[in-house]
């Protein structure tokens, strides 16, 4: 987005804080071993570990998941077809979502996946790679709210996720009424209890989040229309794989292969698979910084 976000810039500032937060390295878990006989795309491919992609995550679903040992979702699948290419076992650590960037910056994981937005605060910390996904905000809120603008926020206790584009701006308009949360299910317990009015999400994630909570019948998913006052939602945001600013090698590796995803058509069927959109594929750079 045109504007930096000063939320994001101060995480990364505390990244030594923030990977410390992340999950306790035992439940850690690494896929299985790539064939033998397999060449790698890029040779000259530098990891943290040698022949494996270490990867910080946490679920977000449509985008990320996993099930033991295997990244599930759009972006998971789609990375996991990258590692393949370059003949790379994929390690899992999991943590939370303010410990993900963090954890590319310092060199403790290769990326992270979860609809991680190209901007320009996180090109200051990470590289970020092509767009992968391009999504759109979303108001989530009980049936019958009134809460289906940006307007409508005023007044009511809006829940985000920690180091989403649109923190400083919402906070800007509704001031101590937003509430920052570290996992996705914890704001829509808290939507679910009352205890918040509306969730600001993504598309994809608050119509995936509903059905996970049980509020299919209770709760609406409204993308607002533009407002100014949240930068947001003047245009849709685009996700990335973001690597550490000294590896050119993995975010070319990154890039080529989703290049060669697009082009077999296999990146339409990953899409396909969770529902997205055939707008939420557009391989060119939205955004401004």
């Amino acid at each position: 987005m045109k504007r930096a976000r000063t939320a994001l810039a101060a995480l990364a500032m505390l990244s030594t804080l923030a990977v410390t937060a992340c999950a306790d390295p035992t439940a850690d878990e690494t896929a299985s071993a790539p064939d033998k006989n397999c060449t790698p795309a890029h040779p000259d491919l530098q990891t943290v570990t040698k022949g494996t992609l270490t990867v910080a995550h946490f679920p977000n679903p449509p985008f990320a998941d996993s099930e033991g040992n295997k990244l599930t979702g759009a972006e998971g699948e789609i990375l996991a077809r990258i590692a393949e290419r370059e003949c790379l076992t994929i390690k899992i650590e999991r943590g939370a979502v303010a410990s993900m960037i963090p954890s590319v910056e310092s060199g403790r994981a290769d990326t992270t996946l979860g609809s991680w937005y190209r901007t320009a605060a996180r090109a200051k910390v990470v590289s970020l790679s092509d767009p992968v996904l391009t999504v759109y905000l979303a108001i989530a809120s009980r049936k019958g709210s009134g809460i289906e603008q940006i307007d409508d926020l005023k007044g009511h206790t809006v829940g985000s996720a920690i180091g989403s584009l649109w923190v400083d701006d919402v906070n800007k308009l509704i001031g101590n009424n937003q509430k920052l949360y570290d996992t996705l299910e914890a704001s829509y317990a808290d939507l679910k209890a009352g205890r918040i009015e509306a969730i600001l999400n993504s598309q994809p994630t608050a119509l995936r989040q509903i059905e996970m909570a049980g509020l299919q019948n209770d709760v609406q998913v409204v993308v607002p229309k533009p407002n100014n006052a949240v930068q947001a939602t003047l245009q849709p945001g685009q996700t990335n794989f973001p690597v550490n600013l000294q590896n050119a090698s993995l975010l070319k590796a990154i890039n080529d292969g989703l290049a060669a995803l697009r082009e077999s058509g296999e990146f339409r069927k990953i899409m396909e698979k969770y529902g997205l959109p055939a707008e939420a594929d557009n391989p060119k750079p939205l955004q401004s910084f």
